[in-house]
């Protein structure tokens, strides 16, 4: 019997599958345009413009007016509410229907007065499902509400994502009816994808890529996307390749849903609680329809918006916790910085993280989560251990910029000789999307080839939320153990590091700090919040002692305990790794800069509290001192008429000579000169000097701060060539041509202060590039 010959030209064959599922061309008679089938239009479309975030409950008794597809609404951050009138056609009975939705920014459909499902473009989620299966007792009409935030996943930047928001954006609907969807097209059009995406991957050295191309090339030619009877036949075809096995010694990549959400970044906070509602809440959709998806997330302050703005969804997801289904992660409340907070405002992150996961879920956290970061203070492993966490995962290393870090799973050991196992998904990312490329890249990336054979892949859209989506899950079934490809299965944090763990005896040891060779700008950029956040650090510290030394004191003492927990929580909310670097936009500063302000406020009122059960009686003054140790210093007071003047607690030993000071405790010595510079800084016990003879300390240097894309965040090794020390430095005094005293502040604006009106001079926009730098010596 003649057989005509198979074409093997590679390129011909490749291309005629992805014009085949192409969604731009021949979408008139290829498979991707009969992905839906009839459409009807909305019986009616209004909608209402509001300045604020307000709830449900408030929206749905505002003035609706009709709204045409196409029109604008806006500015940025505003909030359009839809209000959708429909009826599905009696014709539709049997059918999967569909609510369409295509708009810029990002929405929450509202159903009963409950948020139901997420929908944004830019994270691949354009429509609600209505109906899987449309039968008679269903209700056919329905009225729905679409609350549209006039922001996208990644804010409003004006020309690049991390650029200032646009603050006179317009946004706009460009889409929005009922449609049949054609399930059956959905699982062709995936089986096409993996396969073509096979053939690209593993490349033309790969016979397996060949044996994808042709399977590919013959589904082409038996389908017929006017014909659904011809469907059954190819998706047969598919999976027939898609069912050859691997080999035991395959690597097993762990798939695990996650939805990284930066609690502030290019967003406000209050963005954020609704970035958790879109996003969670259509997680909970997954899990109704695919029961083995298994999603991770972070952050107990994030849980605790959702329960306080919405309450239904925090109770379903109590219940997919109980199911093993939804794995809160982390044990801290917000995904921190690594390096800037104190040792004890880490010790608080997992102390308030661990005791609402608790509380809330019965569950307590076995692994540190913080994917996202600007570094990995040595003293966490110890932190972990203690907190009960003895298993690590980060992603951001592998943004090193010069050296590459050298493994993906192994020990890390803190400064005490603490060890964690840590796990960096080998493919690089925490918001991976099911695809191909994304396992292979993960075994071609594993740093620790022959010392481990297991790795996590995040899945769902990240950063700006939105998370998993079906079409990932369904990438992710097909291919479970297919033969070239690492075998795949769902898994929680748990199992993976079980696995780690249980092959752990050629893993590697890291000792010390993780440094990320990136976003070292962050630790001058807003100087304010660094500022804010140790006064305030220092504030609750004092607040505690005091506290507990009035109860001891007086019985009668109510500790504080709900009004600081209510501080501590808001002092790590800003501790988040783009608040407290200063990576965030400006109206993040000012909330945070705000929440500074009320722990002051109310901090200090409880100091005051306290040092009033803890003071003697009559009009004596009294001097009370937070730290372990003995202090000696001078200290301002005041007289019986009110009038400050200084006093001595066992001072220094201070000695003023020609201009300069020197001052001595025991354990230092120093010699200040009279501008404010070090001339020595010598270690008595050890009579080591650290600045040598002729140099001096204590000096402001400037330097060129052009970094290569991340302007908030980096200065790069180059700047080192540009340095200019602030006196006789013309480019210095253009910048700031005043006489007033420098300021000891690591800030990248302000240099110094008029000393008559306390101005801060050099802070201008000709000042964005710059960072004001103290160097020990010269």
């Amino acid at each position: 019997m003649y057989h005509q010959p198979v074409l093997k030209n590679r390129r011909t064959l490749l291309e005629r599958a992805e014009k085949f599922i192409s969604d731009i061309y021949f979408t008139d008679c290829n498979l991707r345009g009969r992905l839906y089938g009839d459409s009807c239009p909305l019986v009616s479309l209004t909608s209402f413009l509001s300045p604020k975030r307000i709830t449900f409950a408030e929206a749905s008794k505002q003035n609706f007016a009709p709204y045409r597809i196409g029109d604008t609404f806006g500015p940025t951050w505003w909030t359009c509410w839809f209000k959708v009138t429909l009826k599905i056609p009696e014709s539709w009975r049997g059918k999967e229907v569909h609510l369409l939705w295509e708009s810029d920014g990002e929405a929450m459909v509202w159903r009963d007065g409950q948020p139901v499902q997420g929908l944004t473009k830019e994270g691949e989620k354009t429509s609600y499902i209505l109906s899987d299966c449309l039968k008679d007792e269903e209700p056919h009409s329905d009225t729905l509400y679409v609350e549209m935030a006039c922001n996208g996943l990644f804010g409003a930047g004006q020309g690049s994502m991390i650029a200032a928001p646009d603050p006179n954006k317009k946004f706009s609907l460009q889409r929005a009816e009922l449609v049949v969807f054609n399930r059956n097209v959905r699982e062709l059009l995936t089986d096409f994808e993996m396969l073509i995406d096979i053939v690209k991957e593993l490349g033309e050295g790969e016979q397996r890529g060949y044996q994808a191309l042709f399977t590919v090339n013959e589904m082409v030619n038996l389908c017929d996307p006017a014909n659904s009877s011809s469907f059954s036949k190819v998706h047969n075809l598919a999976q027939k390749f898609f069912n050859q096995r691997n080999g035991e010694s395959q690597h097993t990549v762990h798939a695990m849903g996650h939805c990284h959400i930066d609690s502030a970044w290019l967003w406000p906070y209050e963005e954020t609680i609704r970035k958790c509602g879109r996003s969670w809440v259509t997680v909970i959709r997954l899990m109704e329809r695919n029961p083995e998806f298994v999603f991770t997330c972070s952050q107990a302050q994030q849980f605790q918006w959702v329960k306080s703005w919405y309450p239904g969804l925090f109770s379903q997801i109590q219940h997919y916790v109980k199911k093993g289904q939804f794995i809160p992660v982390g044990g801290t409340w917000v995904e921190m910085d690594g390096n800037l907070p104190s040792g004890e405002s880490m010790v608080r992150q997992f102390l308030e993280g661990q005791r609402f996961f608790n509380q809330e879920f019965g569950v307590h956290c076995k692994e540190f989560w913080l994917p996202d970061t600007f570094g990995y203070s040595a003293q966490l492993p110890q932190i972990m251990q203690s907190c009960g966490i003895s298993n690590f995962l980060t992603q951001k290393l592998s943004w090193n910029l010069v050296n590459t870090f050298p493994h993906n799973t192994f020990f890390w050991e803190g400064l005490d000789g603490s060890k964690v196992l840590t796990h960096f998904p080998p493919g690089n990312s925490y918001e991976m999307k099911g695809k191909i490329e994304d396992l292979v890249r993960t075994v071609k990336n594993n740093k620790d080839k022959g010392r481990a054979n297991h790795s996590a892949a995040l899945f769902g859209f990240g950063d700006g939320g939105g998370g998993p989506t079906q079409l990932m899950l369904d990438r992710l079934r097909r291919v479970q153990d297919t033969d070239g490809l690492p075998k795949v299965q769902t898994s929680s944090p748990d199992q993976l590091f079980s696995r780690l763990q249980s092959d752990s005896a050629l893993l590697c040891t890291w000792s010390g700090e993780l440094f990320l060779e990136l976003h070292n700008g962050t630790y001058t950029t807003q100087a304010q919040i660094k500022r804010g956040n140790r006064q305030c650090e220092t504030l609750l510290h004092d607040v505690e002692i005091a506290s507990s030394l009035a109860l001891c004191q007086d019985r009668t003492f109510k500790y504080p305990v709900k009004k600081l927990q209510e501080l501590w929580r808001l002092l790590l909310l800003n501790q988040f790794h783009d608040v407290i670097p200063g990576s965030c936009i400006e109206m993040v500063v000012e909330d945070a800069l705000r929440y500074y302000e009320d722990i002051r406020t109310d901090g200090t009122a409880l100091l005051h509290d306290a040092f009033g059960a803890l003071g003697s009686k009559g009009n004596s003054a009294g001097v009370f001192n937070s730290l372990p140790w003995e202090r000696h210093e001078v200290i301002e007071t005041k007289h019986g008429f009110g009038k400050p003047y200084l006093d001595t607690l066992d001072t220094y030993n201070n000695y003023v000579a020609d201009g300069t000071i020197l001052m001595e405790n025991g354990i230092l010595r120093t010699v200040v000169n009279k501008d404010g510079t070090l001339a020595s800084l010598c270690l008595i016990n050890a009579n080591r000097e650290a600045i040598y003879d002729g140099c001096h300390g204590n000096q402001f240097v400037m330097f060129d701060d052009v970094p290569l894309y991340w302007d908030a965040w980096d200065v790069m090794d180059y700047h080192l060539q540009t340095r200019c020390h602030h006196t006789g430095c013309s480019r210095w005094n253009s910048l700031c041509e005043c006489t007033a005293p420098m300021l000891h502040m690591r800030s990248s604006l302000a240099i110094c202060r008029d000393p008559h009106t306390g101005t801060l001079h050099g802070t201008g926009p000709d000042l964005r590039y710059k960072h004001c730098v103290v160097e020990s010596s010269e």
